[in-house]
């Protein structure tokens, strides 16, 4: 072998090192920003929302450490993938039989009201739901879906843009109110009364997004305000369902801390928590979970989906839960 001939391998040697323990690090970084709750500003808010996708590009570096032999990078690799795997996997296996009181769940994002309200009254003739909750909530949207007649009574606090949001119920809804005025967003609460049953808390929720720009109406600060608005999870009183666009995924820190206080995911209960919901118009950015229904402790979930619904960029989401108080 000729001198230049060497001296090109041994360069192309060091590249690949290089290239393969970038590759580890930046996802052991992405792991150490997600484990210690390193997304409360920007652009760590933002991005952490494609956690899943990292997750699986990790087994990259580990698989081409493995394949080339490179025994510090392949342990290295490992690591990372193992906390990926920590991070990521509960989400898809299904946990619990549950049995109990039923109730089925819908809600949607409308999209300042541009989602189609026919296709959405299809999927709640289909999947009879006992209560819908919709955010983006305009007075146009409300009232051309109550004169559908789908439901009996309604708790609605209509608003043009982004700031409305509502429900409906086949059951009698007490007590509207909105869950914080602090909140950028109107999040209504209401009591639901099921004759002959326990009373519960039914709450359309809707933080604010954590964009980019803190002159308009979402900021990192905001968001991380209407997520500690939100009620925490309680073993007294009515069973809490909240549900809706929380613009957070499972790996954001101050959604995982709601979600923690004792609050189900229906979607990662049955074993669907990396479903995408957002955004599915054609946005070229990678679709993630934002909309969740969460049940407190008291309850559980046997079943989870989610639906397109043409003109909006939210699909719906409907589960099934059971209450057990």
């Amino acid at each position: 072998m000729t001198a230049p001939a060497g001296l090109a391998r041994r360069a192309g040697t060091r590249l690949w090192n290089g290239l393969l323990w970038l590759a580890v690090v930046g996802c052991a970084v992405w792991a150490l920003v997600r484990g210690v709750g390193f997304d409360t500003r920007t652009p760590f808010a933002q991005l952490v929302t494609f956690t899943p996708y990292v997750a699986a590009f990790s087994l990259v570096p580990a698989v081409l450490a493995a394949v080339t032999r490179r025994w510090r990078a392949l342990v290295a690799a490992v690591v990372v993938v193992v906390a990926f795997g920590f991070f990521v996997v509960p989400r898809v296996l299904p946990s619990g039989s549950p049995s109990g009181d039923r109730l089925r769940v819908v809600a949607f994002n409308t999209k300042l009201g541009a989602g189609s309200v026919s296709s959405f009254a299809a999927l709640v003739r289909a999947a009879k739901p006992d209560v819908v909750m919709v955010q983006e909530l305009t007075p146009e949207w409300a009232a051309e879906f109550s004169a559908l007649g789908l439901f009996p009574y309604s708790a609605l606090r209509a608003l043009p843009g982004a700031s409305g949001t509502g429900i409906w119920a086949r059951y009698p809804l007490t007590d509207s109110r909105t869950v914080d005025p602090k909140s950028g967003f109107d999040q209504t609460f209401a009591l639901l009364r099921r004759p002959g049953k326990p009373v519960l808390e039914v709450i359309s929720a809707h933080p604010r997004p954590p964009i980019f720009k803190p002159e308009e109406f979402g900021s990192v600060a905001r968001w991380t305000g209407d997520l500690s608005r939100l009620p925490r999870a309680s073993r007294s009183g009515p069973v809490r369902i909240m549900a809706g666009d929380f613009n957070a995924s499972l790996d954001h820190s101050p959604f995982r801390k709601l979600v923690g206080s004792g609050y189900v995911d229906a979607a990662a209960e049955v074993g669907k928590g990396l479903v995408p919901t957002w955004p599915m118009n054609g946005n070229k950015a990678p679709p993630v979970t934002l909309d969740h229904v969460l049940v407190d402790s008291r309850g559980d979930a046997f079943s989870f989906d989610a639906h397109t619904i043409p003109g909006s960029d939210h699909r719906a989401v409907s589960a099934g839960l059971v209450l057990r108080a």
